[in-house]
């Protein structure tokens, strides 16, 4: 009697792993067929031009009062200069006066975790005011280096031509994203009009054009609501030509 019992056992288990094998098989007939689109040369190019990029940027911290209010500033910012020393280098970068207003030093982060300080090299006095400051900085971490260099076409040629930014919005947990590509809207005087994302911690960071990573601008406003978050994606920049004229003289 056992050995039927265990023979029948035996059987029913077999019936068992052929119908699921007949499921399995069945699953699989019906399973639609998905494909990964191949990443396109344009898309290739982009993504090395990022790696490049994203190692140029910076994000800045300024703990002090601002109009009689304690506050911790923050902003970004990018590498447009070298110079190297015996142990370090030492970088400069631009940024909006945002964060760095009537400050001396402001803390630099080179990583989200690494901070160095920072020294302001056109600060704002009773005679002097900038939009666009100049920071530099050592530290024996390998960054990248944007070139600074003039726009070779009229401002006017750069409406409705696409444009992202890398930056540090909110906190470190976000260091250095790679803002949506946008359309250049609109142009007044030497402000670039464009509708990438910017957020709390993203002015100073470069506006880039797309198609060739060039540096064309500085982002110096994005629009807000009375609580502060950005209410419409209508953003400025300062054009590079414009800023290249600040800063010159002191890199």
């Amino acid at each position: 009697m056992k050995k039927i019992t265990t023979l029948l056992l035996v059987l029913l288990l077999g019936f068992v792993l052929v119908a699921c094998d007949a499921i399995n098989e069945y699953v699989e007939s019906v399973r639609p067929e998905v494909f990964a689109p191949e990443v396109t040369l344009a898309e290739a190019e982009f993504m090395a031009m990022i790696d490049i990029l994203d190692d140029a940027s910076v994000a800045i911290s300024n703990q002090r009062m601002f109009d009689s209010t304690f506050e911790d500033r923050k902003a970004s910012g990018v590498v447009v200069k070298k110079t190297t020393g015996q142990l370090n280098q030492t970088y400069y970068a631009l940024t909006s006066d945002y964060a760095v207003k009537d400050s001396l030093t402001v803390t630099v982060f080179v990583s989200p975790t690494e901070s160095v300080t920072g020294n302001v090299l056109n600060p704002d006095s009773l005679i002097y005011e900038s939009s666009i400051k100049v920071i530099s900085f050592q530290t024996n971490k390998a960054l990248e280096v944007v070139e600074l260099k003039s726009f070779d076409e009229d401002i006017l040629s750069l409406k409705s031509r696409t444009i992202f930014s890398i930056a540090t919005p909110i906190s470190n947990a976000y260091y250095n994203i790679v803002t949506n590509p946008a359309s250049i809207m609109g142009i007044q005087g030497e402000m670039i009009i464009h509708g990438t994302n910017l957020n709390q911690g993203t002015l100073g960071s470069p506006l880039y054009l797309k198609e060739t990573g060039e540096l064309i601008g500085i982002n110096v406003k994005y629009s807000t609501t009375a609580g502060g978050r950005p209410e419409v994606l209508i953003n400025e920049a300062l054009f590079i030509n414009h800023v290249i004229e600040i800063v010159e003289s002191f890199l």
